[in-house]
């Protein structure tokens, strides 16, 4: 029995010896390397500033100190940078990406244009939910949105994609009688809000922590909420209240970008150790003071990170509980008009 004893202890010795070994090299992996962080919009927008607070703030926490480089890819509201990422690059770490709000909805349902299989992918973090509202020129005149549905004109509405939020909600509230046109064609959130202020469009339908570099826009009173996904601004409706019961697995698609924030994402099959490194930094991260405060000037959300693990749960549950009948409601949304 002693002998027994004896032996067991000197395997569990064993293995915590080489596992120890194992972080050991992969904590060693990143000295002398360069993480690459690929963002799925152009420069200056919402998700860019966003990822750019994350990839300058994570490095700092990845042991071995690696360098950094922020590649923009834009295209298809994310799908782009996912693709490539999930593809072309090797699934050794490296390489991470932050493609944007709604990809991952796109990626669950197995929409036009994914090439990659959503529930296989790396999730790393995110620094939290967000809240998004549906914002209008004062110059309109509109106050409400009975006033908006009763416009006797169409009020145009900037938009990033058919199939992100920013078309999808106008166009729900279009489905509804509200005499809302749909304006796409635009490749970031800076370049609508630039046509907001100068009158090229008359409402956006954004997350809120867009407007943390123009919140003169807000001040100015140049633009005015009317409707939010959560309770955050005081008076203004939900969208929860437009959306009848039956269609709930659909608001919860139209949710999901504010509910997952912005994923930082690997391509599947990275290595454990070094997945688990990469989501222990951005954890770590997160709870960082220099992190938050500069996440607050840039708008990102604070002390609710998303941890990986809970990212797969939560890209695991859209795509279970999207029925047929609401994904085809969903791609009627996403259709262009």
């Amino acid at each position: 029995m002693r002998r027994l004893r004896r032996a067991a202890s000197v395997v569990i010795a064993m293995l915590a010896i080489a596992a120890g070994a194992t972080n050991a090299r992969a904590a060693d992996f990143y000295r002398g390397k360069t993480l690459t962080v690929v963002v799925g919009f152009a420069p200056g927008g919402g998700v860019d500033t966003t990822a750019r607070v994350i990839a300058r703030h994570l490095v700092r926490f990845i042991p071995g100190a690696p360098s950094l480089v922020v590649q923009n890819m834009e295209g298809a509201a994310g799908l782009v940078a996912m693709n490539y990422v999930a593809h072309r690059v090797a699934a050794d770490g490296l390489t991470v990406v932050i493609p944007g709000r709604s990809w991952y909805v796109e990626g669950a349902l197995r929409g036009p244009g994914v090439a990659f299989d959503v529930d296989k992918l790396t999730y790393i973090g995110s620094p939290g939910g967000v809240n998004s509202g549906l914002f209008v020129r004062t110059a309109t005149g509109i106050e409400s949105l009975a006033a908006l549905k009763a416009s006797p004109r169409a009020v145009t509405f900037g938009t990033l994609g058919a199939t992100t939020p920013t078309a999808m909600v106008p166009a729900l509230l279009a489905g509804d009688g509200y005499p809302v046109k749909l304006i796409p064609g635009y490749v970031s959130t800076t370049r609508v809000l630039l046509a907001l202020e100068q009158g090229e469009v008359d409402g956006f339908w954004t997350v809120v922590d867009s407007f943390a570099e123009r919140h003169d826009l807000i001040e100015k009173k140049i633009v005015r909420p009317l409707l939010q996904t959560r309770p955050f601004i005081a008076g203004v409706p939900l969208l929860s209240d437009l959306v009848p019961q039956k269609e709930r697995p659909l608001l919860m698609l139209l949710e999901g970008p504010d509910n997952f924030g912005l994923p930082l994402v690997g391509p599947a099959g990275i290595p454990a150790d070094r997945a688990d490194i990469l989501r222990k930094a951005f954890m770590t991260m997160a709870a960082d003071p220099a992190y938050q405060a500069d996440a607050i000037k840039a708008g990102e959300p604070v002390g609710s990170p998303i941890t990986g693990a809970q990212l797969q749960v939560m890209v695991d549950g859209l795509a279970k509980d999207a029925t047929p009948d609401i994904v085809a409601a969903y791609r009627r949304l996403g259709s262009p008009k």
